[in-house]
């Protein structure tokens, strides 16, 4: 009886674990920090656009493993870093840099209290 227990709550505990893995991830990465920004529309046009060109090299970077993604999300990061140069004003781009510093000390905060 109790093993039996024991295993259906490992199968809830499980089944909680699978579906945090598929829940879609909100407010995240610069996506989510660009919205902070008030972006003028002339600039969410530049930043859909771009973002539309690059949708495919993204899919196809997540499907590499190892040093092969690593390198490929790199090249990504820098190509959308060099686009926000263009697209951001001074004024944004130095309130971007604060809000990626805080969300960097927020997530090494969060993993050192695990």
């Amino acid at each position: 009886m109790l093993a039996v227990a024991t295993v259906m709550a490992l199968n809830m505990a499980q089944a909680a674990d699978d579906d945090k893995k598929k829940a879609p991830r909100k407010g995240r990465g610069v996506q989510a920090l660009l919205k902070q920004l008030d972006l003028s529309a002339d600039q969410k046009k530049a930043l859909a656009t771009f973002n539309k060109e690059n949708r495919k090299k993204n899919t196809e970077a997540r499907k590499l493993k190892g040093e092969e993604r690593k390198a490929a999300m790199k090249k990504i990061a820098e190509a959308r870093s060099a686009k926000l140069k263009e697209i951001l004003t001074e004024e944004q781009a130095k309130k971007l840099k604060e809000l990626q510093a805080k969300a960097r000390a927020d997530r090494k905060k969060k993993s050192g209290d695990k």
